[in-house]
């Protein structure tokens, strides 16, 4: 599969793409939560979200995979 063909498999609404930006740069749950104006318990609902959607288990690898796909 190409990259391209990979990125296109990955639909990021913009509320997940602020949030993926504001993870990879190193923000806390607790600190996105009250930049977004939402709870930290959505801030976890996406979270897990952008693990099913990037198929990796942790935050390096989510991070790692979203540089790798150049999302972010």
């Amino acid at each position: 599969m190409e990259q391209d063909e990979a990125t296109a498999q990955i639909s990021l609404t913009d509320q997940e793409f602020a949030i993926l930006r504001l993870i990879a740069a190193g923000q806390s749950t607790n600190k996105i939560a009250g930049m977004l104006g939402l709870q930290p318990s959505t801030i976890m609902w996406y979270r897990k979200r952008l693990h099913r959607k990037f198929n990796v288990h942790n935050m390096a690898g989510l991070i790692y995979k979203a540089g790798e796909l150049h999302i972010i």
